[in-house]
């Protein structure tokens, strides 16, 4: 006898699961999605490295940046600055800037949600299976170790200390790609993908107080080539984020500081920027992976960024390769 379960208030579907096994043979959690679900997409992972440094990031910058783009472009392009749940500090909130919808604000609330949604690993951030079937576990599955720190707070520690991806030195110094890099000014691309953003002083605290910006980390200016806000850039797949997958089960039992859901329906068909650090390196562009070129990218760039993808379009041949040969020294 099949026993089927419905799994309500989540929008991901994992492609491969524990079971059948040699502990439950007759049992199958393959996730399906029926009929009556009708928005669908398919998302490609996002670069981790260097994020320590976007975390470190105050929120009011990135508010400041949201303003100031709005008004410069007459209201054309408004990049959303979304507070969101973080899930380590129950009733604070922070300016998201992680995952394609901004969805944390902090690399453990990352972490964790990570660890549950993409690999059904239970922590104490998020506790709550996603299915009761093929599972003998009581607790946690992720539990502190000597330390008193979890895999989920060593992951978060990894990602803060890891580099931003390095630039193609020999390749940023040709002619072409200094021309480039103009042009990507001129047309309009560095209003989304903003060049530099500086982290905020050592000591400051973060993340509703959980987190202290040590050294390493403070007054640091990088070179993301993105602003970390939520734009309507034409590419929108119309989900809104699942709060329950995302900040736990109980969040609704939460009063959160800022929280507004009307701000989190209005990000229906925004995607966050992406930076473009690091990008010569990925074969897949976008958040679908459905743009294999750089150029097939930027041509898909709607809705806010319509004019900057016209500017492109009126470039002459050799200008398109200049702006195109930057993009590959990132």
């Amino acid at each position: 006898m099949v026993r089927a379960e419905t799994i309500t208030g989540r929008s991901l579907v994992n492609l491969r699961a524990i079971c059948p096994s040699g502990a439950f043979p007759n049992t199958e959690i393959q996730e399906r999605v029926p009929d009556t679900e009708t928005i669908r997409t398919a998302r490609i992972s996002l670069n981790l490295l260097g994020d320590g440094f976007v975390e470190a990031v105050a929120d009011q910058t990135l508010i400041d940046l949201s303003h100031d783009q709005c008004k410069a472009s007459l209201g054309k392009i408004c990049g959303q600055a979304l507070y969101v749940p973080i899930v380590e500090a129950a009733g604070q909130t922070g300016v998201g800037r992680f995952g394609w919808k901004d969805q944390p604000a902090s690399l453990l609330s990352f972490s964790g949600d990570a660890y549950l949604n993409e690999m059904g690993i239970t922590n104490r951030l998020f506790p709550d299976e996603v299915t009761k079937l093929c599972n003998t576990a009581s607790g946690p599955n992720d539990q502190p170790g000597p330390d008193g720190l979890a895999d989920v707070d060593h992951f978060a520690r990894f990602m803060r200390a890891t580099k931003a991806p390095a630039r193609d030195v020999q390749l940023a110094e040709t002619p072409l790609v200094k021309k480039g890099s103009e042009l990507f000014d001129k047309i309009g691309c560095a209003t989304c993908h903003v060049r530099s953003l500086t982290t905020a002083a050592a000591g400051t605290k973060i993340n509703g107080g959980t987190f202290t910006i040590p050294d390493a980390l403070a007054r640091k200016t990088f070179h993301p080539f993105g602003d970390f806000l939520l734009h309507d850039v034409g590419t929108g797949d119309g989900i809104v984020m699942a709060m329950q997958e995302h900040y736990g089960r109980n969040m609704y039992q939460i009063q959160w500081k800022n929280l507004s859901l009307e701000s989190f329906a209005s990000t229906q068909n925004k995607m966050r920027t992406a930076p473009l650090w690091g990008v010569r390196l990925r074969p897949q562009l976008m958040h679908d992976g459905q743009s294999v070129t750089l150029r097939d990218a930027i041509l898909r760039h709607r809705g806010e960024a319509t004019k900057v993808t016209r500017r492109f379009k009126r470039l002459k041949v050799n200008d398109q390769k200049a702006l195109i040969e930057f993009l590959k020294s990132l």
